[in-house]
């Protein structure tokens, strides 16, 4: 007679074959699937440079790393320049931008003559946007940053792309920086200073405008998560949502150090990429930089006046 059906032996042979060729199959899915993110991230910050050329060639200017105007005493000439006339309120660079990201609805909401914290920006700044997102980050869009601010507790949309407008001086004092550079150690997107491309001394390919500091509000150190909602600075709409290059341990626990990259979300490039992170330079280009990049190449490319080209060699 003719067997109708497996016996156990061949069905388990079969159903081990299965497993061996799935456990090959899912390394490939998760590469692409990381690759996919990525090219997503790298569009998003694309979109978000063209978005602050858009408003340069608007202005004459890009907008500041963060706004925030004095606590008393009359409103300054350079705080009326962005519409703002009155006193004690503070925003985000990403506010500037949101006319030419497609986000003409929630700009309507937002009241720049009201703190970015106040409930007359509760919407907005509630508001989760795609474009400020890397798809690799975990949790995705779903974070929400939350802190008390005047005595109020507030919650804010998460956002992993972050000014990177400078380095720390403790880099010059741990002796991680070429001592010409400290002379101009600002980058672009400065709080309550706005520079225009000809300003750029270094060129705008040598200079970063926006980089990634993801996860935030969680706290990642060297690819692991230490704690969860600790962080209170990586809203879009936070004036701040800014950051310096301060340089960690390999481990991301202690500051300053030589790691500028994927060691420490606290302020700090971090992306979830393997190897790097992306950075929108002043030209609108994307650009990925490797965390091997020895941190005295990479501050060159924060500055905007240091006369320091970085040697990748």
């Amino acid at each position: 007679m003719n067997r109708k059906a497996f016996t156990l032996i061949e069905l388990l042979v079969v159903i081990a074959i299965i497993a061996i060729l799935i456990g090959l199959l899912l390394p490939a899915v998760q590469k692409v699937r990381e690759a996919a993110a990525r090219m997503q991230c790298q569009n998003n910050l694309k979109q978000l440079g063209l978005a602050l050329h858009n408003y340069h060639d608007q202005h004459g200017y890009f907008p500041p790393g963060a706004l925030r105007s004095p606590a008393s005493g009359a409103v300054t000439s350079f705080f009326t320049k962005f519409g703002v006339t009155t006193n004690n309120v503070r925003h985000s660079w990403a506010v500037f931008v949101l006319p030419f990201v497609e986000q003409g609805n929630v700009a309507a909401l937002y009241n720049i003559n009201a703190d970015w914290a106040s409930a007359a920006n509760q919407q907005a700044r509630e508001t989760q946007m795609k474009v400020m997102i890397c798809p690799s980050t975990p949790n995705g869009s779903n974070r929400f940053n939350e802190k008390t601010v005047n005595s109020l507790a507030i919650r804010a949309a998460g956002g992993d792309y972050a000014p990177n407008n400078g380095y720390g001086s403790g880099l010059e004092g741990a002796g991680l920086v070429d001592v010409r550079v400290s002379q101009a150690r600002g980058g672009i997107l400065q709080v309550n200073t706005s520079w225009s491309i000809p300003e750029i001394a270094d060129g705008t390919s040598n200079t970063i405008l926006l980089s990634e500091d993801a996860g935030r509000p969680d706290r990642y150190q060297a690819g692991r998560l230490i704690s969860a909602g600790t962080q209170t600075d990586g809203g879009w709409a936070d004036h701040d949502n800014e950051h310096v290059v301060h340089g960690f341990t390999a481990d991301g626990v202690t500051s300053p150090g030589p790691c500028h990259t994927n060691c420490s979300n606290n302020n700090e490039t971090y992306a979830f990429h393997q190897g790097g992170a992306n950075h929108v330079m002043a030209d609108g280009s994307v650009r990925f930089v490797s965390a091997s990049m020895n941190i005295r190449e990479f501050v060159k490319l924060i500055t905007r006046i240091g006369e320091d080209l970085p040697n990748e060699n």
